[in-house]
């Protein structure tokens, strides 16, 4: 199996660094992230453990050689660091709830983006589209299940989607993320299914790397099972399959489709969003 896997990740790395925008940030860093686009799609369909030792190397083999290799460490860092982590806090939930110590993690992560993002803007120095995309990214899975958390930072959520399409409008993964905040958010803030499959067009028109294609085409194809489009759902699904990344995701999109919901809606339950917060999970942002 890991023989398998590393020969995957090792083609598809071959499309690593064809999206960098500006330079922000390192060829070295930028390198990294669209490699682990792809990788961690190809991870879906691995066990928990192989999954979880295969980000822990990356994260430890990313860090041990960036300072001789970062153009700006401190956000550098907060990139890898932001990307790493949260595919381990995802994978982490989903095989158990460890949510509190993992929450106040994220929250430590959200702040430290923020300050160096402000840092920046403050001091006219730029910022770039991954730090932008990927701080709206931690602070999302932060305010998750939080009414208050979600009132304070939501939209500073959809800010930071908005600022990265602005650094590099094609930046796909940002457009996938924000379809995806426009999905879930009220239409007064700019939300609503429309909306968001719109924003999930160009989604699909920007993705070039395998990974931000499979992104794109999975949500998608979801918003349109959601607006009643179940043909084209099926043809956006087919096409992500057919980029070969890892079906174990796929198939259980399908089955979820079968039974009559979208892979949105599994997700929301998945996430608790729709269950009060335990007291002793709770924050001075939640109240």
């Amino acid at each position: 199996m890991k023989q398998r896997f590393f020969s995957f990740v090792l083609i598809f790395s071959l499309f690593a660094g064809i999206l960098s925008a500006e330079n922000v940030i390192s060829d070295y860093t930028t390198q990294k992230v669209e490699e682990f686009v792809n990788t961690r799609i190809a991870l879906k369909s691995e066990d928990f453990n192989f999954a979880i030792d295969t980000i822990n190397k990356l994260w430890a083999d990313s860090l041990a050689g960036l300072s001789e290799q970062a153009k700006d460490l401190e956000q550098e860092s907060c990139i890898l660091d932001s990307m790493y982590f949260m595919e381990i806090y995802d994978r982490t939930l989903a095989a158990g709830d460890k949510r509190p110590d993992l929450r106040k993690k994220m929250k430590e992560q959200m702040k430290r983006n923020k300050r160096c993002v402000s840092a920046r803007t403050e001091d006219e120095k730029p910022v770039s589209d991954w730090m932008y995309l990927f701080t709206g990214d931690v602070t999302s899975y932060y305010m998750t299940r939080s009414v208050a958390a979600t009132l304070l930072h939501g939209l500073d959520v959809k800010g930071c989607y908005e600022n990265a399409i602005s650094v590099n409008p094609e930046r796909a993964s940002a457009h996938v993320s924000l379809g995806n905040w426009r999905f879930y958010a009220p239409g007064l803030f700019g939300g609503g299914k429309k909306r968001a499959q719109n924003q999930l067009d160009k989604a699909v028109a920007s993705a070039k790397i395998p990974g931000e294609q499979y992104m794109s085409y999975l949500s998608y194809s979801q918003v349109n099972y959601e607006r009643g489009n179940t043909d084209v759902a099926k043809e956006y699904l087919d096409k992500a399959k057919a980029l070969g990344l890892g079906q174990k995701e796929l198939d259980l999109i399908e089955r979820c489709n079968e039974k009559g919901y979208s892979y949105f809606q599994y997700l929301r339950n998945r996430s608790g969003i729709d269950k009060e917060m335990a007291e002793d999970e709770k924050d001075e942002d939640d109240k």
